[in-house]
């Protein structure tokens, strides 16, 4: 870990007394360099957004905790949410330091999810990605229907650019794209392909926590 100062400037600079961490993608091994240590390559990335500024940063899952333990030194009680997908990811972090990581609170009762999206004004990117990862699972006339709606509203914000996706990158229509990436997502956690629970926690344990 990097001079503890130069790395809490860097937090501060993503983050500011209020504002909403979210991790929208985990995802394996690449070259990128993490924002807030600088260390290269990242075993496990974390893709976090800031729900005020909309900046985006890319960090290892050690920076994750350290994030968590600088925040409380500033003493707020802020931690990292994450969407219902990534169980494994939050039980993980919670068991190598408590309170680090919650869950984005999220309804799976299709009225529910009906109720809110016939108020689009007042729903934002943390409650149309949960909507959208649920329904893209079933082959279901009134889950697709709650699909396309979220989706729209998913489309039209450009909240894809917080997944990484850029729709003028995809083949075909971006719809099916993005449809088929969050089903992936899924299926990641579910089966195991590529995002695999038990990997994770095996990586973890063969050293990739530096402190």
């Amino acid at each position: 870990m990097q001079n503890n100062k130069i790395f809490q400037e860097k937090l501060q600079q993503f983050w500011r007394a209020g504002d909403e961490i979210i991790c929208t993608r985990i995802f394996r091994r690449s070259d990128n360099e993490c924002y807030l240590c600088g260390n290269t390559p990242i075993n496990w990335h974390h893709v976090l957004l800031n729900t005020v500024s909309n900046q985006i940063i890319d960090v290892e899952l050690s920076c994750v905790i350290e994030m968590k333990k600088i925040l409380e030194k500033l003493e707020s009680d802020q931690n990292i949410l994450f969407f219902p997908q990534y169980t494994d990811a939050v039980n993980r972090l919670n068991a190598l330091y408590a309170g680090t990581a919650s869950f984005v609170e999220f309804n799976a009762n299709p009225d529910v999810m009906l109720r809110l999206l016939s108020h689009p004004e007042d729903l934002c990117y943390r409650q149309i990605r949960p909507i959208l990862d649920h329904t893209c699972k079933f082959n279901h006339e009134l889950m697709t229907e709650i699909f396309h709606a979220a989706f729209d509203i998913y489309v039209d914000r450009k909240y894809y650019i917080y997944d990484y996706l850029e729709e003028h990158e995809k083949k075909g229509s971006p719809e099916q794209s993005i449809a088929n990436y969050l089903q992936k997502e899924w299926e990641r956690e579910m089966y195991g392909e590529d995002y695999n629970a038990n990997d994770y926690k095996s990586n973890i344990k063969d050293g990739d926590l530096p402190f």
